[in-house]
């Protein structure tokens, strides 16, 4: 009840009045003999909720002081069908549809974040890197809390979308609750054009190549089979295929990149559903590309369509997945399935009707040795301790392959004021009753902090993390890892070179 007095009034009446709708509509498909088949029971139930549903409809139009957009209500009332589901099942606009191709293209303007929800908050699965949003200090697993100082509480992600992206030159202003972190941090951020190459690689030292998957978009495969093929003439004998912060793509390219790695005929990736028609097997089509000792680096940020290749890699001893010690990847392990409607409530400016659909969760993804990847992740074979603030340094600084941006003096400013506020925070005193603050003038003082007694907020609370200086020489230490343990290996196997696998089975210890 508190959340529905919450909403504003026009959107309440909307939403009461568009399942009124909805409603009446399902029943006529029902009688027209489509594919809703119920039990008598639940026709009954049905009908009462018709009922109900019209009584409130016409009390509304004939009593409510301002008109109503029908339209508005009924996009509400279909979203909230949704909500009853889960984060990744939406009704989808025209205006979705657009934004869902252009997050599988190749650029677009905003501040350069993918996010999802959580446990019904927005989270920010990873910045791009290089992108405004990683230079200023976001990171991953960062829970958005407000938006321009409206709360995302009861916000959909497509909404969220819609506020952070926009012209390039413009600001917007979030705030965010960073696990270890007692209060919100406050970000302001300049949009830019976020450009994102999905396949970035170059050799490194002792015909070691390197491979960085951004984004499984349009062409990612296309792009690995070159890469692949232009190192292996380069001479090629062991690969680091890099997929932090990827939040994944498109599930059939992920599916042909585990391709060029996994023989003919073995499992890549299993889904399962509830209908037979989700209950699927994704077998290698090809014999391998490549069979050269790989690491595959992955994070947090390391998402859906990127854990389907760690997992097959690592199933199948191809590849030694290395990550931050005690970190699984993110764990978005579900099949959405984009259904176009029959029906639509919107037309061009020609009035031809423009096309809606729905996103629906249909399966799960199934690793080759039948794990589950949904809310549990990819463990990494190899654990390497990383701070957390070592991990944003790397984002602001990018990895291979980002195009390197000096900050702007906004973003200096603004990066130094999160400094300032967490080296305040870690120099409260061990009783937790004082707190060192800056002034303007550069003076401190000393200002006693009292626990609140009240109900928690939305977003949770947590330790605080370990605080690194940045201005400490940088290094990619997972990547330098995965090189020392490469160039071990290579000198050690001399002249066998019989692949991934033998690599794999030499520092994994297998069951």
């Amino acid at each position: 009840m508190t959340r529905w007095l919450k909403m504003p009034k026009a959107d309440r009446l909307l939403l009461a009045l568009s399942f009124s709708l909805l409603a009446i509509t399902i029943l006529h498909l029902g009688v027209r003999g489509s594919t809703l088949r119920a039990s008598a029971a639940n026709d009954e139930e049905f009908l009462r909720f018709v009922n109900v549903a019209a009584e409130i409809y016409t009390e509304i139009k004939g009593k409510y002081v301002d008109d109503v957009e029908s339209r508005e209500v009924l996009e509400a009332a279909l979203s909230g069908m949704f909500k009853a589901l889960d984060n990744h099942s939406q009704y989808m606009t025209p205006r979705m549809l657009d934004s869902l191709n252009k997050d599988t293209g190749g650029s677009f303007s905003g501040i350069g974040i993918h996010i999802t929800q959580r446990q019904g908050l927005l989270t920010v699965i990873a910045p791009i890197p290089g992108s405004p949003s990683a230079r200023i200090g976001l990171a991953p697993w960062d829970r958005i809390i407000e938006i321009e100082g409206e709360t995302t509480e009861e916000m959909t992600l497509q909404d969220a979308v819609d506020r952070l992206t926009g012209p390039q030159g413009t600001q917007v202003t979030i705030k965010v609750f960073r696990e270890g972190e007692p209060d919100p941090l406050e970000f302001t951020i300049t949009r830019d054009t976020i450009k994102i190459d999905s396949v970035h690689h170059q050799m490194l030292e002792d015909n070691i190549g390197y491979i960085r998957i951004a984004r499984f978009s349009e062409n990612t495969t296309r792009d690995m089979k070159a890469a692949l093929a232009e190192m292996k003439a380069q001479g090629l004998e062991g690969l680091v295929l890099d997929m932090r912060f990827n939040s994944g793509g498109l599930l059939r390219e992920a599916i042909e990149v585990a391709d060029l790695f996994v023989p003919k005929g073995e499992l890549i990736v299993s889904t399962r559903g509830r209908l037979r028609s989700n209950n699927r097997t994704h077998a290698a089509q090809i014999d391998p590309v490549v069979q050269v000792p790989t690491f595959v680096l992955v994070n947090e940020g390391t998402a859906s369509a990127s854990e389907i290749v760690a997992g097959a890699l690592q199933d199948h001893r191809l590849g030694v997945v290395i990550g931050p010690k005690g970190k699984n990847t993110f764990g978005k392990g579900s099949v959405q399935t984009i259904e176009p409607l029959r029906y639509t409530m919107y037309d061009d400016d020609d009035g031809n009707p423009r096309e809606s659909a729905m996103r629906i969760t249909t399966a799960r993804y199934y690793t080759p040795s039948d794990r589950t990847i949904s809310e549990v992740g990819i463990t990494p074979d190899i654990g390497v301790p990383i701070s957390l603030e070592q991990e944003r340094q790397l984002l602001r600084r990018g990895l291979y392959g980002d195009t390197t941006i000096p900050l702007t003096r906004e973003e200096r400013e603004a990066q130094e004021r999160v400094r300032e506020e967490l080296e305040n925070r870690r120099r409260q005193n061990e009783s937790g009753d004082v707190q060192i603050q800056r002034r303007e003038n550069g003076e401190q003082e000393e200002v006693e902090t009292l626990d609140e007694e009240g109900d928690e907020p939305f977003y949770a609370r947590a330790t605080r993390p370990e605080f690194v200086d940045d201005d400490e020489e940088f290094r990619d230490i997972l990547l330098d890892e995965a090189l020392k343990q490469m160039k071990i290996f290579l000198i050690l196997d001399g002249p066998r070179r019989d692949g991934g696998r033998a690599f794999a089975e030499s520092l994994v210890n297998l069951p």
